[in-house]
């Protein structure tokens, strides 16, 4: 069975995520049909296909997780639970560069969560090391090393944000004598700017 609690954290954020793929949702009421629940309202869940609309489809959801005695989850639990998700499938080998793009959209959606700073800045080194055989954005990291640093820095994210377990942070100093690369424009800023952003979101 796929449903797990990570997907359920997932279902319990729909209202607080933009945007929230509601194929998840169907493929969880799916689930609970396959382990023997069955009301009403997870069988229309369960009913819908693509494309769906948000306001079609949200009211199944809340009446769902009304049923089961879930809350729905609020902006910083949400970030959390969606962040925990996709971390979750490159760990598993799972679309791993997409994956990758979605945390860094997820970053930028919410306001450059600084939680989430290190998967921003790792996209940007590996689209980097792919265009010019360089990055300005982790240091150390190689098109040899990144995915390994990548899934490295998957586990500590869990540990410290799902498990409780502080970790130390890797020291991710940026090559001061290089000219910089602006991640959302690709532009080339004064020196340093990296080293700034990272001061900004600390």
């Amino acid at each position: 069975m796929n449903n797990n609690q990570e997907i359920q954290r997932l279902v319990q954020s729909h209202k607080a995520l933009e945007p929230f793929d509601y194929k998840i949702a169907v493929d969880w009421a799916i689930d609970l049909i396959q382990v023997g629940k069955e009301t009403e309202n997870i069988l229309m869940l369960a009913s819908f296909s693509e494309p769906i609309e948000k306001w079609e489809i949200s009211p199944y959801v809340t009446a769902v997780l009304d049923e089961l005695g879930l809350h729905e989850l609020e902006c910083d639990d949400a970030i959390i639970a969606q962040t925990h998700f996709i971390l979750l499938k490159i760990l598993k080998d799972i679309d791993v560069r997409k994956s990758l793009r979605q945390l860094y959209q997820v970053c930028i959606n919410n306001d450059m969560d600084n939680r989430i700073m290190t998967f921003y800045l790792l996209y940007h080194a590996w689209d980097s090391l792919e265009e010019i055989g360089d990055n300005y954005y982790y240091d150390g990291a190689t098109l040899e090393n990144i995915e390994r640093i990548l899934k490295k820095e998957a586990r500590k994210w869990i540990d410290e944000y799902i498990n409780g377990i502080s970790v130390e942070k890797i020291d991710q100093k940026p090559t001061e004598e290089k000219e910089k690369t602006l991640p959302t424009t690709m532009a080339i800023p004064n020196k340093g700017f990296i080293a700034k952003l990272k001061d900004w979101f600390s």
